[in-house]
């Protein structure tokens, strides 16, 4: 009995190994299943940002179109669930859209106060001029990087004189933290000489492709820009009419390269 009692033992061991084995072997499984699931779920692209457009139309009175009166024509998206957003796409706008505000008239709180205001402003000297106001604004998503979103604000205002103003700035969000990205936000700490030296050397080579001589140069030097945006390129600079150049050569966008300035980037803007 003994040895039939050992020779059954013997041959379960095999059979109990290989149990063992089966169980470490699924546990493993899982582990690699749960950290797959980490990944896909990582990897998932941002969820949709929703939008619907909203605009204002303004004619002076007693006018049927545009092309004959004083006119005002506003278009923004606004994005659902992101009130936040919009408020500060919102107040960009209106500072567009009032010029330079002198101090001691205070500033108008909304669009159609801006509007009406304008178009009152061109019948109190219609006597004087036969020139068609324009005011235009407009603001849309212009890219969108993870969670890091540019919306493009951009205005244009005639009232008179040779040409209008354009003026086109970009807002960076952070959909995750829900506030505004500043480049401040983007470049390391104790970087910033570092990374304008790279701006600089990239407005001297946009100088060179113009083909730029010794007076342009010295009347329109290197300016510092708040208004950048994150591609897969690198990091872009927008500059304004009479910025960089007269106002014939329009906006100039000056590009600093990843590989120039990825380590001048905190980690999750390289």
């Amino acid at each position: 009995m003994l040895l039939n009692q050992n020779g059954v033992l013997n041959s379960m061991r095999p059979m109990l190994q290989n149990s063992k084995l089966l169980k470490t072997v699924t546990v493993i499984l899982l582990v690699i299943s749960a950290v797959s699931g980490c990944e896909k779920e990582n990897s998932e692209p941002a969820a949709a940002l929703n939008s619907e457009a909203e605009a204002l139309e303004m004619l002076a009175p007693n006018c049927a179109s545009p092309e004959d009166c004083t006119s005002v024509s506003i278009r923004r998206e606004v994005y659902i669930d992101h009130p936040a957003l919009n408020d500060a796409v919102y107040e960009q706008l209106l500072q567009q859209l009032q010029g330079d505000v002198d101090s001691s008239t205070p500033s108008l709180d909304s669009l159609d106060k801006v509007a009406q205001k304008f178009i009152d402003d061109a019948a109190d000297v219609a006597d004087m001029s036969a020139a068609r106001w324009e005011l235009n604004g407009d603001t849309k998503m212009l890219a969108r990087r993870g969670d890091v979103l540019t919306i493009v604000i951009s205005s244009y205002v005639y009232s008179g004189g040779a040409h209008g103003m354009p003026v086109r700035h970009w807002l960076n969000w952070d959909l995750a933290k829900q506030s505004k990205l500043s480049l401040a936000d983007v470049i390391e700490a104790e970087k910033e000489d570092e990374f304008w030296q790279a701006a600089e050397e990239a407005h001297r080579q946009w100088l060179d492709a113009q083909g730029a001589d010794a007076d342009f140069r010295q009347n329109w030097p290197f300016a510092r820009s708040s208004d950048f945006r994150m591609t897969d390129d690198g990091l872009e600079l927008l500059y304004g009419v009479y910025t960089l150049g007269p106002y014939s050569m329009g906006e100039v966008t000056l590009t600093l390269p990843m590989e120039k300035i990825a380590g001048l980037l905190r980690a999750p803007y390289r």
